[in-house]
């Protein structure tokens, strides 16, 4: 089957400044490719409601979290971008050492009455299932890794069919936020089956691993 001609939307610096731009390219390429499954990384809850209201009631909306109560150390947090490094500085200067990265309760709940599926990642679970944490594609980007990781996570929990197209999206991570990448996946009941279609919008640089 013939689809229409895609191009990959390039930002030259990853960050939540891209999220509308994101957004916007997805959507496009999800009605082109008629796409009803969106998968979207959110810590705060901040994006997945942005998805929810930029795709609007025709699309599954599955926002995927890490498990209840995890928080992160403020020193793990990306700098090497200056806006990034100011943000880390700004934090341990307030004293704060540790940053939410889950969803609160009453966030799911918000989330869920606002028609989402929220589920809750269980990386152990996960990398039983692809045989690795996934880590060697920060080489092509920390949200790539990320996008993919979470639309795994809806297949495993039950969100997401198998052999199924959906779109996935996913923030550069700690320090960025927001959605700067989002991929067209192939769903799959094997891991040797799954597949990643189509690039339609990443940062060209990345930070390290996280």
């Amino acid at each position: 089957m013939q689809t229409d001609a895609a191009t990959i939307l390039y930002f030259s610096e990853p960050g939540p400044q891209n999220t509308g731009a994101t957004l916007e390219a997805a959507l496009k390429r999800a009605r082109q490719l008629g796409i009803d499954d969106v998968v979207v990384a959110t810590d705060s809850g901040k994006t997945a409601r942005q998805v929810l209201e930029h795709f609007g009631p025709d699309f599954h909306v599955v926002a995927v979290t890490n498990p209840r109560g995890v928080r992160l150390p403020v020193a793990r947090l990306h700098d090497y971008l200056p806006r990034f490094r100011e943000h880390k500085q700004q934090l341990l200067a307030q004293g704060v050492t540790q940053v939410p990265a889950s969803l609160s309760d009453d966030v799911v709940a918000e989330l869920k009455q606002a028609g989402a599926v929220v589920e809750r990642l269980d990386w152990q679970r996960l990398a039983q299932f692809t045989r690795s944490g996934l880590n060697d594609l920060d080489r092509v980007g920390v949200a790539s890794r990320v996008a993919l990781a979470v639309a795994v996570w809806a297949y495993l929990a039950g969100a997401l069919a198998a052999d199924r197209e959906a779109v996935a999206l996913a923030g550069t991570g700690f320090g960025g936020g927001g959605a700067d990448t989002a991929l067209v996946v192939r769903t799959a009941a094997a891991w040797r089956d799954w597949r990643v279609l189509e690039t339609v919008a990443r940062p060209r640089v990345s930070p390290p691993s996280e």
